[in-house]
C-alpha cells in the first residue's frame, strides 16, 4: 500500500462497538493504524480520523484553528454513531488531548491516552503566541528511524508557529474542563518520552473524575509508542482495558 494511503483516514467496518482514533500533532492516521488492524481483528470498528490541515500540505495546517481539529473528532464520532451503540476514544499525543475534550463534551464510554500531550516539554512553545509573527515556522529534529517505524510517521517535518499556538490553547481549554471526564480511563506512557513533559500525567489523574484509571509506564521507547519496540505491549494492553 502506497504511502499516500496511509496518511488518509481509514474505516474498518466490525461489530456495534466503534474505536475512535485520533492521531497527534503534525502526524496522520498512520501512526494509529497498526493499532486499528489489531483492533479490527478483534471485532471492533474502527475509525482513524484525519484532523484537518493534517496529511496534505503544511499550508494547511497553518490555516487550521484547534476548533477545526474538534470538529474533525466530532465528525469521526458522529460516523461512528450512526452504527455503533458505545464508543471507545483513543489518541496519541494531541490526539490524547483531544480523545479527552471529546470525552469532556460527548458520550464515550472509555477513553484512552497514549502519551498524552497535555504539557509539552519544549519550554519554547509558551511563547509563541509572540514569536509567530517574527517566525513563521520551526522544525522537529532530523530522526533516523527503521523502516518498520518510518513507513508509519508520515507526517510533517516543518511546523507553523501559528500551530503550535493552536495547540497551546486545545491544552488551555481542555484542562479546564477536565473534572466533567468520569468515565473509565487507560493513560500509556514513556518515561524516556522526548515530547511529552511527564506532569501531564498527574494533572489528568488528579483534574478528571474518573473512579477507574488504569495507568501503564514504559521504558524502551521514546514518544511514538504506537509504532516503537514496545507497540506490542502498547497493543496488548488497550485490548484488555477495553474487554
Amino acid at each position: 500500500m502506497k504511502n499516500l494511503d496511509f496518511r488518509q483516514s481509514y474505516f474498518f467496518s466490525g461489530n456495534d462497538t466503534g474505536c475512535l482514533l485520533i492521531h497527534g500533532f503534525t502526524s496522520t492516521p498512520a501512526e494509529l493504524r497498526e493499532l486499528g488492524e489489531h483492533l479490527h481483528k478483534e471485532g471492533y470498528t474502527v475509525l482513524g480520523a484525519r484532523l484537518s490541515g493534517h496529511g496534505t500540505t503544511v499550508e494547511d495546517l497553518e490555516k487550521t484553528k484547534y476548533t477545526d481539529w474538534i470538529h474533525s473528532v466530532q465528525e469521526g464520532y458522529a460516523q461512528l454513531a450512526k452504527t455503533c451503540s458505545q464508543i471507545y476514544v483513543i489518541g496519541h499525543s494531541m490526539g490524547g488531548v483531544l480523545a479527552l475534550h471529546l470525552a469532556e463534551n460527548y458520550s464515550v464510554q472509555k477513553i484512552v491516552t497514549l502519551a498524552p500531550a497535555l504539557v509539552t516539554k519544549d519550554r519554547a512553545a509558551r511563547y509563541v503566541g509572540i514569536a509567530k509573527y517574527f517566525l513563521k515556522y520551526t522544525e522537529w529534529p532530523p530522526e533516523v528511524r527503521p523502516e518498520e517505524e518510518s513507513k508509519y510517521l508520515l507526517g510533517y517535518s516543518k511546523i507553523p508557529l501559528s500551530s503550535i499556538h493552536e495547540l497551546n490553547r486545545l491544552q488551555k481549554t481542555t484542562k479546564k474542563s477536565l473534572h466533567k471526564v468520569d468515565q473509565p480511563l487507560l493513560i500509556i506512557h514513556s518515561i524516556q518520552d522526548n515530547a511529552v513533559h511527564e506532569k501531564s500525567i498527574p494533572i489528568i489523574e488528579q483534574g478528571v473524575a474518573s473512579k477507574e484509571i488504569k495507568k501503564v509506564s514504559l521504558r524502551n521507547c521514546g514518544h511514538n509508542i504506537t509504532i516503537e519496540r514496545e507497540k506490542k505491549t502498547v497493543f496488548a494492553e488497550v485490548l484488555q482495558f477495553l474487554k
